[in-house]
């Protein structure tokens, strides 16, 4: 039985979160919803995702960062594709870049929003091959 890719949406701004999930759904990808950190590994213990749509500022400014830190860290998760989509930069003015970043910031992908659909689900299909 063929099994749908899901995708862990963890924002807490649930009109992104509900138009991610809009966009992912109509291209054939189960969806999760989680509006913070400890909801989203609350829901990654009961089914881990295939792949993590990751906000860096929910209740603490970092709390992303830490996630996708901790995640990189547990043998249980470390597989998981990660792709960082957050305005971090245009409130903070810091710009961040996994490719840089080292060990800190170990996202495949980081994304500044707004982001349009296409992009989104390009960089989601490269991580997530069929």
């Amino acid at each position: 039985m063929y099994s749908k890719q899901s995708v862990l949406i963890v924002d807490d701004d649930p009109d992104f979160a509900s138009a991610v999930e809009k966009i992912l759904s109509s291209a054939g990808y189960e969806t999760l919803l989680a509006g913070s950190r400890a909801e989203a590994r609350e829901l990654l213990a009961k089914k881990p995702a295939d792949l993590i749509i990751l906000d860096v500022m929910m209740e603490n400014y970092d709390d992303g960062f830490n996630l996708c830190y901790e995640l990189k860290h547990d043998e249980r998760f470390k597989h998981i594709p990660i792709i960082i989509v957050t305005a971090v930069t245009a409130v903070t003015g810091l710009k961040f870049n996994p490719k840089t970043d080292g060990e800190y910031l170990e996202a495949e992908e980081y994304l500044e929003k707004p982001i349009h659909p296409e992009v989104l689900l390009g960089k989601v299909r490269g991580l997530l091959p069929t």
